[in-house]
């Protein structure tokens, strides 16, 4: 694969990695906090729970990346 292709598919996975490891900081925090003003505690924790899933889809496809030769 073009290396260039594959630093940048890197970069894109980690970078949305990050962005979604943030987003369950504060929806924790706001969970703990009995909401954000906004959301209900309830509507907070299916966010976090899809979140957590949609987490742990990315790093998997950043383990392939990484993987692949």
């Amino acid at each position: 694969m073009n290396k260039e292709i594959k630093e940048r598919a890197r970069h894109k996975a980690f970078a949305k990695i990050s962005f979604i490891e943030l987003e369950n900081k504060t929806y924790k925090r706001d969970i703990k906090a009995g909401g954000d003003g906004r959301l209900s505690v309830d509507l907070l924790k299916t966010c976090l729970r899809s979140n957590e899933r949609e987490l742990l889809t990315w790093q998997y496809i950043a383990k392939l990346i990484e993987i692949d030769e």
